[in-house]
C-alpha cells in the first residue's frame, strides 16, 4: 500500500468519526457523495493540518512506511546491479588469505575487512549467520585492508595464525572482532592475551609475525592494491560470486546475493 494510501484509510476513520460526531468537517457540497476517495481529498483540500496531525500522531507507523519504501528501493537498485556484476569476473589475489568452508562451495564470498572498523564487525557477524543458513554453500576468504597501526597488526597475526592452525584461528578471528576496543587501545597485549585463549602458544606465534614481517606486509599490500583496482573506498566491501556489495548490509541483502548466485551457478551447470 502506498504512503498516500496509508494516509487516507487514517483519514477515512478520522473524517468518519468526524461527522458521527456533528460533522464538523463535512465535505463540500461539490464532492460526489459515493465517492469516498474523492471526499477525502477534498477534505485534505480544506483541511491540510489533518495530515500533520495524523503523521504526528502516527510518526512511528510513518517512519516504518518511509523505511520500507527505503528498503524495497535499494533492494531493487542492488538486484538490478548484481545483473551486470555477475558477469563480469574480478581477479584479486587469493593465496596465502584466510578461507572457511568448503573448497568446492558454489558460492565464495570476499571480504575486504579491517578488524578494528565497526561496519566491518556488524558485517562479519551477519556473514557468519548467514554460512549457517546455507551450510556448505559457502566459502568465505578474508582479504584486509586496515587503516590503523592497530588494524595492521590485527590482520598480520590473523594471518600468521591462520598459517599455523586454521581451527584456532577462525576462533581468534571472533574474538579480535568482539574485542575490537581493546585491540584499538592495546593490540599487542589484546591480541596476545586471544592467542593463548584459543590454544595458541603466544610467544611463538607473535616471534612468527616479526620474523616474517615483510612477507605479510606484501599480503596486506596486495589486498589494498586490489581495493583500489576494484574502487573499493573504505571498508567493508564484499564480492559474491562478483557481485558487489557495500557496508554492513541486512542479512536479506546478503541472501539475496547468495540466492542470485547459486541460480547463476545452477544455470551454467545445465
Amino acid at each position: 500500500m502506498s504512503f498516500f494510501r496509508h494516509i487516507c484509510l487514517t483519514l477515512a476513520l478520522l473524517s468518519g468519526a468526524l461527522a458521527a460526531a456533528g460533522g464538523a468537517y463535512a465535505a463540500p457540497a461539490s464532492a460526489p457523495a459515493a465517492d469516498p476517495a474523492a471526499q477525502l481529498e477534498a477534505i485534505l483540500s480544506e483541511h491540510p493540518e489533518l495530515i500533520l496531525n495524523v503523521l504526528k500522531q502516527h510518526s512511528e507507523e510513518v517512519l516504518d512506511i518511509v523505511q520500507m519504501g527505503s528498503d524495497k528501493r535499494r533492494r531493487a537498485v542492488l538486484l538490478q546491479q548484481w545483473e551486470k556484476d555477475i558477469r563480469e569476473p574480478k581477479q584479486v589475489a587469493l593465496e596465502g588469505r584466510p578461507a572457511g568452508g568448503p573448497d568446492n562451495a558454489p558460492v565464495t564470498i570476499i571480504a575486504f575487512s579491517d578488524f578494528v572498523c565497526t561496519y566491518c564487525h556488524q558485517a562479519a557477524y551477519t556473514v557468519g549467520n548467514l554460512m549457517k543458513r546455507y551450510p556448505g554453500k559457502i566459502r568465505l576468504i578474508f582479504k584486509q585492508v586496515p587503516k590503523t597501526e592497530s588494524g595492521r597488526i590485527a590482520a598480520e597475526w590473523f594471518i600468521a595464525a591462520y598459517q599455523m592452525d586454521k581451527v584456532r584461528a577462525w576462533k581468534m578471528y571472533a574474538l579480535i572482532f568482539d574485542r575490537q576496543k581493546q585491540v584499538e587501545e592495546s593490540a599487542l597485549a589484546t591480541l596476545r592475551a586471544i592467542a593463548s585463549e584459543v590454544g595458541y602458544d603466544a610467544k611463538t606465534l607473535e616471534a612468527s609475525v616479526r620474523s616474517r614481517a615483510k612477507e605479510l606486509d606484501a599480503v596486506l599490500a596486495g589486498d589494498a592494491a586490489d581495493a583500489n583496482a576494484l574502487g573499493f573506498v573504505g571498508t567493508p566491501y564484499f564480492l559474491v560470486n562478483n557481485m558487489v556489495l557495500r557496508g554492513a548490509l541486512p542479512m536479506e541483502n546478503f541472501a539475496d546475493a547468495v540466492e542470485m548466485a547459486l541460480a547463476n551457478t545452477n544455470t551454467a551447470a545445465k
